[in-house]
């Protein structure tokens, strides 16, 4: 329960609004309207009401912190608590696989202690993305465990580092020859104005930080685009219904408009390869939450795969630009991506759910049918995470096939 008291200097109104009953309001009867109000005028309060929402919506919010069943495999993994409750997926993929556990807030200034502490073999993480300071308390934070401590996270901290940040990305990209719409970054304002005044138009303008195209706008008018750029240099831009707090400023994101061009999502997993179409709403493919399901063709998830070798990615989503003359673009890389729910396909072939591998004796692509998207896909992140860990000889007991993920196709 949170106090209200004078100490904390809280009006009558925002202590009225940290009440329990008034997130269940705002849960499931506020308009949207009143949504924005509170989150624009009282972001602490919106902040302490998603906090209960999101406990709210974990299955395991009450569920032991340290598995306490019987273990089919002989390491412990530690689970970085997550503030918007995204790790539930690792904990119920580790309690379905018999893989012990322990949940690990490394938030609080004793984090280091806890994390020597913990007697983890190996660390499974779900930065917080709602806000860039959480983001950035793991960036560093993480850091410190692999480069300082040794310690082995899945996924990768290279795959974390540009999770969420678009610059980042287009470095990367950038730095690797690997194709992508055209890019420029301005830390400059009068560069960025420069390019404003006579770049073609229409143009599309990302912010940094931020997902499903609440960032992204494209502008088509040359007035609205140079008072835009006035706007990032002057006191900051905020993602559409993002915490007011959370501004971003004194730079800019402009990429090349493609209209004409299918986007793809394609998924690496371990060797595990998914793949749907994402439709178009508007100007955007991402965030329509409109997909068609088909086989990604050969070619597709070649590209996919050469270029998550490159970086020794196995936890990746590639976004990618198919061009009408046939042309690859990667739009986005994602660690961590949307799912539709906790266990809904990301691949689908003439009905049939499953994912493709790609089978060395043949050299081509092969489709196996199935289930392999339990707990939002983490069944498979750790699959992928003991199999590394069997790799370098720190875990004796390899797990089953019949443990890891795959089950009967739906329907059946």
């Amino acid at each position: 329960m949170v106090q209200c008291n004078s100490s904390k200097k809280l009006s009558g109104l925002r202590c009225l609004l940290l009440r329990g009953g008034w997130a269940t309001y705002l849960k499931g009867f506020c308009p949207k309207p009143i949504k924005r109000f509170v989150r624009r005028w009282f972001p602490c309060t919106y902040e302490a009401y998603n906090r209960r929402k999101w406990r709210a919506e974990d299955p395991y919010a009450d569920a032991e912190e340290i598995l306490i069943y019987q273990a089919k495999v002989d390491v412990r993994l530690g689970i970085i608590k997550e503030f918007a409750h995204n790790h539930k997926g690792y904990v119920g993929a580790c309690r379905e696989m018999g893989v012990p556990y322990k949940i690990l807030d490394i938030s609080g200034p004793d984090w280091i202690e806890i994390v020597q502490e913990c007697s983890c073999n190996a660390f499974l993480v779900h930065p917080s993305c709602e806000l860039s300071v959480w983001k950035q308390m793991y960036d560093e934070r993480l850091r410190v465990m692999v480069e300082d401590m040794g310690k082995i996270i899945y996924p990768t901290y290279d795959e974390l580092w540009f999770y969420e940040s678009k610059r980042r990305m287009c470095y990367w990209l950038q730095a690797h020859g690997i194709p992508h719409p055209q890019t420029w970054i301005f830390y400059n304002y009068d560069d960025a104005m420069e390019f404003a005044r006579n770049t073609d138009l229409p143009i599309v303008f990302k912010s940094d930080f931020g997902s499903a195209a609440a960032g992204v706008k494209v502008f088509r008018s040359r007035s609205r685009l140079t008072r835009w750029v006035k706007h990032c240099f002057g006191k900051g831009i905020i993602r559409k219904d993002e915490d007011p707090r959370d501004r971003q400023w004194d730079s800019v994101l402009f990429q090349e408009y493609l209209p004409d061009v299918a986007e793809w999502r394609i998924i690496r997993i371990g060797e595990s390869y998914f793949g749907y179409e994402k439709l178009k709403r508007g100007d955007f493919h991402s965030g329509s939450h409109l997909q068609r399901y088909a086989r990604p063709s050969s070619e597709l998830l070649s590209f996919v795969k050469d270029v998550t070798d490159k970086g020794q990615f196995t936890s990746m989503d590639v976004d990618v630009f198919v061009t009408l003359n046939g042309r690859y673009l990667v739009n986005e890389l994602q660690t961590i991506y949307g799912h539709f729910g906790s266990s809904e396909p990301q691949c689908m072939i003439d009905g049939k759910e499953g994912r493709m591998i790609w089978d060395t004796g043949s050299e081509s692509w092969q489709f196996e049918e199935g289930s392999f998207t339990q707990n939002y896909s983490c069944n498979l992140r750790v699959n992928t995470l003991l199999r590394l860990l069997q790799k370098q000889g720190l875990l004796t007991t390899p797990p089953k096939s019949s443990q890891l993920v795959s089950r009967p196709p739906r329907g059946d």
